[in-house]
């Protein structure tokens, strides 16, 4: 996920000294010659405006899946066409993947009782390849404290269940972070099954009484090769989830307004001082909402409307980091390929660090109160994972890179379109040189290791995000500006709303070049174990 909690993360990684785990041990068996790495001297790419003669792939529509039964929703109204929150030229991804998951959410937010109350309605289309016995939903809120004191002090509750129309028991699993629904008869292949839930789950303000609310529904988990995922890690990231359509109505107090995942189409006032939202959303991984009594600056960039939200009376300014968040999204289309939602919002908070986290269509930012290159970094930063984590997905578990090195190396990027190639210089040394020197220190491990197989968070930190940024800078270096940007907008274009992996990476980079690049990614990702 983000560059989360930064200052913390950067208290911890000033203990260079400490190098962690030992280097992975070779195999046995020929294996092809391994490259060698690169001094941390020699890597210092310069950062010159970069402009690809060949321009970004145009949207192609993945292929046609089947579609699920007309199963009426819950809704109190007609909902209009999900196509609202798409761009023109992505409307006709709708068309080709109506066997994602689809949620109809009816949320109550009540602030004077710390309460997100709510109802929900899953249509899901079993893809997975067999029958299944049960669905598993992940309920985020019971999620315990991580490593940097976050969370395990909010509490998700299923009050009802039915499957089919038929109720069913709870059962809680994964230390009550995820919901256990039994299926009788079992769902078979491209069989369809209709979930009604309600719950009820507590929340906490932020410091400024803004509420960014993220997971606050049940999940969907993934499916995997040993059944269902359920996770748990104190890691800050954790929500793994994969592509699926939304319809959300929110309803709050009168004086809150609701930035979220998707495109707002109405709002109504109520009889009792509230207002209830109607959004919607095109494939995305998850929704994520945040309610609070904002300000608010918006910019279009182009089709997508960029807005900068932050609560009222907290003293910060939304005009720079708005100006970096549009910046940053026209340099990453430019580079990597077109957005494919209308909207794009930013959540400005109060902390004494700069940090960030991103959700698809919605990055929350936190701000010491001064703008400077490490706000402005950071906010790159989170803007580019709408490209890697929320359109393009990855494992977090397993393959954290895959999200957090694009990002770390993309922010580079967007600072040199924006600031020019010195400010970019400062930035790569200052977010991913001291990080790789960290990394070096730690016994240069591949960065394509899962999250637990490092010794610790530090050792993962500075493994993936700064040796996993080197890496691309390397593939950069070696194929030129060219063949690297083509390769992107290809892995771009072929996994959107998808879960890639380190394989798809390399096929992309390796078809666009017409080289074997396994011993570089050897080297690099996996490791000669």
């Amino acid at each position: 996920m983000p560059l989360t909690r930064t200052l913390s993360i950067l208290l911890f990684a000033l203990l260079l000294g400490g190098c962690g785990s030992l280097p992975p041990t070779e195999s046995s068996h020929a294996a092809p010659p391994r490259p060698t790495a690169p001094a941390l001297a020699t890597i210092r790419p310069t950062f010159a405006t970069v402009r690809p003669s060949t321009p970004a792939l145009p949207p192609t529509a993945p292929p046609a899946l089947p579609s699920p039964p007309n199963v009426p929703l819950p809704t109190p109204e007609r909902s209009p066409s999900q196509a609202a929150a798409m761009r023109a030229t992505f409307a006709g991804d709708l068309a080709t993947v109506p066997n994602i998951p689809h949620y109809t959410l009816r949320l109550e937010f009540a602030p004077d009782q710390q309460l997100l109350n709510g109802v929900m309605r899953l249509v899901y289309t079993n893809t997975v390849g067999v029958s299944l016995e049960t669905l598993a939903l992940r309920l985020y809120p019971n999620f315990p404290q991580d490593l940097f004191g976050s969370g395990g002090d909010t509490r998700m509750e299923i009050t009802a269940a039915t499957v089919a129309g038929g109720p069913v028991p709870i059962s809680y699993a994964a230390a009550d972070t995820a919901l256990i629904l039994p299926l009788d008869p079992p769902l078979g292949p491209d069989a369809s099954v209709t979930v009604d839930l309600a719950f009820s789950a507590t929340v906490q303000a932020w410091q400024d009484g803004s509420y960014p609310l993220t997971g606050y529904y049940p999940m969907l988990a993934v499916w995997g090769d040993d059944g269902w995922r359920l996770d748990v890690s104190r890691f800050p990231d954790h929500i793994f989830a994969e592509t699926a359509l939304y319809r959300v109505t929110v309803t709050a107090p009168t004086a809150l307004t609701v930035a979220a995942t998707g495109s707002t189409l109405t709002t109504r006032p109520n009889p009792d001082d509230t207002r209830t939202w109607q959004i919607v959303t095109g494939p995305v991984r998850q929704f994520a909402l945040s309610i609070g009594d904002y300000v608010s600056l918006s910019e279009q960039v182009g089709e997508v409307q960029v807005t900068a939200y932050t609560q009222r009376g907290n003293g910060l300014f939304l005009r720079e980091y708005l100006r970096t968040a549009a910046s940053a999204l026209a340099t990453f289309e430019r580079l990597f390929g077109a957005y494919p939602y209308r909207e794009l919002d930013l959540h400005l908070l109060p902390y004494t660090f700069n940090g960030g986290d991103e959700y698809p269509g919605l990055i929350f930012v936190y701000t010491s109160g001064t703008f400077g290159a490490g706000a402005r970094y950071v906010t790159a930063h989170e803007v580019a994972h709408q490209w890697w984590f929320a359109v393009v997905g990855n494992d977090i578990f397993t393959e954290a890179w895959l999200d957090e090195a694009f990002a770390q190396y993309s922010g580079i990027l967007a600072v040199a379109e924006l600031a020019g190639p010195e400010a970019a210089a400062a930035d790569y040394e200052r977010e991913v040189l001291y990080r790789y020197q960290g990394a070096l220190a730690d016994g240069d491990l591949p960065i394509g290791w899962s999250i637990t197989r490092y010794s610790d968070f530090n050792v993962y930190y500075r493994t993936v995000y700064g040796k996993g940024a080197v890496f691309l800078a390397t593939l950069r270096e070696q194929l030129g500006d060219e063949l690297f940007f083509a390769a992107l907008q290809r892995y771009y274009a072929r996994h959107r709303y998808g879960v890639a992996t380190g394989r798809d990476v390399q096929a992309a980079f390796e078809q666009a070049s017409g080289r074997d690049l396994e011993p570089l990614f050897r080297t690099w990702v996996y490791g000669w174990e």
